[in-house]
């Protein structure tokens, strides 16, 4: 039971009464929300309509920046080059790959096109031409094209942010809080620190579309377990749209310290109790923020793919690099055992493809009987690939900072209401 709903029920009902009260609740979402039937959502795995080949893809993240101008310590794309040699990609590439999602989509009609790297204002000119084409191309099929950037925003000028609020491009703003924390792990490729710069451009980036359309996302690590002061911090700079990530690491020979293990599961709940606190704080006093992982889309907002599946990497979503390569999202690039193919060939690996379907919620054991499966959709497969190699077992440790963080924003929808 979290902490912090003892404390606040505790003056009215024995702890007793509470465990017990916590126990029934839990037991109750598991018939309600999460029972094996769950409204229909166990799909017949092995029937043909239900191939991923049929839907098709609805969403590409375009890596147009295999390379970037910060080294950031827990950079997963090794500071942006994804462990190959740094490229930008270039116009053409850039047209073709639209043409392949294009063609890949099938008959959706929305489509979500991700800038990404590295650092993709790197490449910008690639972007604008991107979104030009994307656009004619949609208009001329039918097909309608949503785009979201993430930058590290130290490339972000007068120039760039009219034209990104001009065509509704959405931004994803990386910027981990408080200055100390920010510059232990983002900095420039020199050595210097980035908040300072980050902090203004982000902060003019929001204002310029009236505070709408962004995240700014952030990353905690073991050296900054409190990161409830981070988003407390982002918010008293002016941003009300949030998201903070663990970051889980590779364990690999000590190398990264900064990484989160099960021994840090305390702290992380301590400040995700005072997160959800300090949330539902601020609806009551009018002037909210959104935390992104406390959105459960408990009353209608996920559908049933999402809860199933998760993100849909492999068949709904893929990820293409600079020269054209495809790969079931953007944390396998380069794994070439997960090629999917490239985007002058179309897809070469459909095997690869159905083992990622596969990989949903009923075909996982440790899933089955796990109350938080169809919130979470299984799990991050990148993860399960790095810590065991199976699309099929989760990775343990981000499944324990998944049920940790589901916890707490269930229990910040609790809050909320009192």
């Amino acid at each position: 039971m979290p902490p912090g709903l003892a404390r606040d029920l505790g003056c009215r009902f024995s702890r007793e009464d509470l465990e017990s009260a916590w126990t029934e609740l839990l037991d109750l979402a598991g018939i309600t929300l999460f029972g094996d039937d769950a409204a229909g959502l166990a799909l017949p795995l092995d029937d043909a309509a239900v191939d991923p080949q049929v839907a098709g893809v609805k969403a590409m993240c375009l890596d147009v920046a295999h390379d970037c101008n910060l080294a950031c310590a827990y950079c997963f794309a090794s500071q942006g080059s994804f462990g190959g040699t740094p490229s930008l990609m270039t116009r053409e590439t850039g047209r073709a790959a639209i043409d392949f999602l294009l063609a890949a989509s099938k008959g959706r009609r929305y489509l979500d096109l991700d800038f990404f790297g590295g650092e993709p204002l790197l490449a910008f000119d690639v972007v604008r031409k991107v979104v030009a084409y994307a656009r004619e191309q949609g208009e001329e099929r039918g097909k309608e094209f949503r785009f979201t950037l993430t930058t590290n925003c130290t490339l972000l000028d007068e120039e760039k942010m009219d034209f990104l609020n001009e065509q509704r491009v959405s931004l994803i703003l990386s910027v981990d809080g408080r200055p100390e924390v920010h510059d232990r792990m983002r900095r420039f490729r020199g050595g210097g620190p980035s908040h300072e710069v980050v902090m203004e451009k982000a902060l003019r980036a929001v204002r310029s579309r009236g505070g709408r359309d962004y995240y700014v996302r952030g990353t905690y690590t073991r050296h900054n377990l409190d990161f409830d002061e981070d988003a407390r911090y982002l918010y008293e700079m002016g941003f009300r749209r949030l998201s903070l990530e663990p970051a889980v690491g590779t364990g690999a020979s000590g190398a990264d310290d900064w990484g989160i293990s099960e021994a840090d599961l305390p702290r992380l709940k301590e400040s995700y109790s005072k997160l959800a606190a300090f949330w539902a704080e601020s609806m009551h006093k009018g002037d909210p923020f959104e935390f992104y992982h406390f959105n459960l889309g408990l009353a209608g907002g996920l559908c049933r793919e999402r809860r199933m599946t998760g993100c849909g990497a492999g068949y709904e979503y893929v990820a293409v690099t600079p020269e054209g390569e495809v790969y079931p999202c953007h944390q396998l690039v380069g794994n070439r055992e997960y090629l999917l193919g490239t985007i002058a060939s179309g897809i070469s690996g459909p095997e690869i493809q159905r083992a990622f379907f596969q990989a949903r919620v009923p075909n996982k054991d440790k899933c089955r009987s796990c109350w938080a499966r169809y919130l979470c959709g299984g799990g991050c497969h990148a993860r399960a690939i790095a810590s065991g190699g199976n699309l099929r077992q989760p990775d343990p440790m981000s499944c324990l900072i998944m049920k940790t963080r589901l916890e707490y924003a269930l229990y910040a929808q609790i809050l909320r209401g009192a």
